[in-house]
């Protein structure tokens, strides 16, 4: 952990040396009279082999197409403005992404907002709001409001920083906020994502296949599905995930507190997991980690093989639960996979009157971890 956190010093340094390069050239997103999807493309083409593309402060931009921006080297985002996502319409079904992102040396900040106009999305599928595909990049210091789906997306990202963005999600109607992931991240490795606050209606991370070395700390996390991993194996090919850490985080109101999910018959493994320092308040499923999500949809799921999970650590989680009357812990794996290597200490989670008794079922070694007799 030290020596990712010593890398990640070193390209900030590096970062600080391509700012001062680049400063010369600025290139201002102008407002378009049509799609204002257009100037944006515009600024980065111009800009994409080293500048700074910039969205002034009190700007506002509306765009009407799906952004993608790729080959950045050495740019530099000043992003201050405001972009407002278009309301619903049927054609943005399926994209991938309102805007995407992709090259070497990527710097976003400067506190601007991303307006989702989400609300008329809950109960239809619409693009990812930011997708980045980044190596010895931060993205920082901005706001994500009432998005239409999912948040930020990392896919094929190496040594990658998120840090400081505020993200806020809340249905307006009966409705909920559906599949509205704070943070994902796919095919990814060398990645942290620090010092946010999150208010989601679905996972507030969600860690996906192929991803190494992951750190989540200092994060806030308010009405969502919890700090995730997975779901997995639902694709025909094996899953893996290693070396992630959540560490110092907080979840209020959540569904899921710390979490694992994988699918029956999946395949792969999940390995090297820690969750230490997590404080969950009014926590429906404080620790949850199965191996039969889906199980619900699937009545002929029962135990059939899916991923090994192994060598986790739970450590120091403490809060409440909700008032229903589900287990602090439930660690529930097939028969024919393997749980092993599990250690679970100093977990002080206040229970009700009606809460229902932890499950450990086929954790190997589970007769020494005394949360699973409580």
């Amino acid at each position: 952990m030290v020596q990712f956190f010593s890398a990640s010093l070193s390209f900030f340094a590096t970062l600080l040396l391509l700012t001062s390069a680049s400063a010369q050239k600025v290139c201002v997103v102008k407002n378009s009279r049509t799609d204002d999807s257009i100037t944006i493309t515009q600024a980065f083409n111009d800009c994409k082999s080293g500048g700074t593309v910039s969205f002034p402060k009190n700007s506002k931009y509306n765009i009407k197409s799906l952004i993608k921006v790729t080959g950045l080297k050495n740019v530099n985002i000043d992003f201050a403005g405001t972009i407002v996502l278009p309301p619903f319409d049927p054609k943005y079904k399926g994209g991938s992404a309102y805007l995407e992102i992709s090259g070497d040396n990527v710097h976003l900040s400067g506190g601007g907002t991303i307006i989702g106009n989400g609300q008329s999305w809950q109960d239809n599928t619409a693009p990812i709001v930011l997708r980045t595909t980044t190596t010895n990049s931060v993205f920082s210091n901005f706001k994500i409001l009432n998005a239409p789906r999912g948040h930020i997306a990392l896919t094929g990202c190496n040594n990658v920083v998120f840090e400081n963005i505020n993200l806020n999600t809340r249905s307006t109607n009966g409705n909920f906020a559906r599949n509205t992931d704070a943070w994902g991240a796919s095919h990814s490795k060398n990645i942290v994502f620090r010092n946010s606050e999150l208010t989601v209606g679905d996972d507030c991370t969600a860690i996906s296949t192929t991803v190494s070395n992951l750190t989540v700390t200092g994060v806030k996390c308010f009405e969502g599905h919890g700090y995730s991993i997975g779901s997995l194996g639902r694709g025909t090919q094996p899953d893996f995930v290693n070396n992630v850490r959540f560490i110092n985080n907080e979840c209020h109101s959540c569904q899921n507190g710390i979490r694992i999910k994988t699918v029956p018959g999946g395949k792969g493994a999940v390995s090297d997991i820690r969750f230490q320092d997590i404080k969950l308040f009014d926590t429906e499923n404080p620790i949850a980690i199965t191996t039969h999500y889906f199980c619900q949809q699937n009545k002929n799921c029962g135990n059939t093989q899916s991923l090994t999970i192994s060598n986790v650590v739970i450590d120091k989680i403490t809060g409440t639960t909700s008032k229903k009357d589900l287990p602090v812990m439930s660690i529930d794996c097939s028969k024919n996979g393997l749980c092993k290597d599990f250690s679970v200490t100093n977990v002080n989670i206040k229970k009700n009157p009606t809460t229902k008794k932890n499950v450990c079922n086929f954790l190997v070694g589970s007769d020494k971890i005394p949360l699973c007799k409580q």
